[in-house]
């Protein structure tokens, strides 16, 4: 009796699958990887993001006006301000985020305990501004940011 030798082994079959199991491991492994750092370098360039539209937004009040205010207000840092068209007005800023360890002219923020952190009278024709911008997002703490700028315009009236 003559075998028909065109078909493939058990063996053979059960090699082969063994084998394109591990390749799909091994796909699926590092596709799975690439997605979690893909997605923690997002959240960080929108921290970032955030970031300079805060300090933006802070060096714009700083420019315009004769007088201002900062403020940390549990998560919010808001300005109180009268710009050089005496349009006054309180800015929130932003509004998501916990700015404790943030420093401004060498005083450091604390919001942990609820009471609103105020830096009153800045006066951007007299003086500059060191600020450090610490923040952290309150749904992650392990995602934080520190950025330290200096807030500044022509000084024109140093008296």
């Amino acid at each position: 009796m003559k075998w028909n030798q065109k078909g493939v082994t058990l063996v053979e079959l059960v090699a082969a699958l063994a084998l394109v199991s591990i390749i799909a491991t091994i796909a699926w492994t590092a596709l799975t990887i690439g997605m979690k750092h893909g997605a923690a370098e997002t959240n960080k360039t929108i921290l970032q993001q955030e970031a300079n539209v805060m300090i933006s937004s802070l060096m714009a009040v700083h420019r315009g006006s004769e007088k201002y205010s900062i403020i940390f207000e549990g998560d919010k840092l808001k300005v109180d301000y009268c710009d050089n068209m005496s349009v006054c007005g309180v800015r929130e800023i932003s509004g998501k985020y916990n700015f404790t360890g943030s420093n401004v002219k060498g005083i450091n923020v604390d919001t942990s305990s609820g009471t609103p952190v105020i830096f009153a009278d800045l006066t951007p024709e007299k003086e500059h501004t060191e600020i450090t911008l610490k923040i952290t997002d309150l749904n992650n703490a392990k995602r934080t940011l520190t950025i330290d700028t200096t807030l500044s315009r022509l000084l024109t009236n140093q008296n």
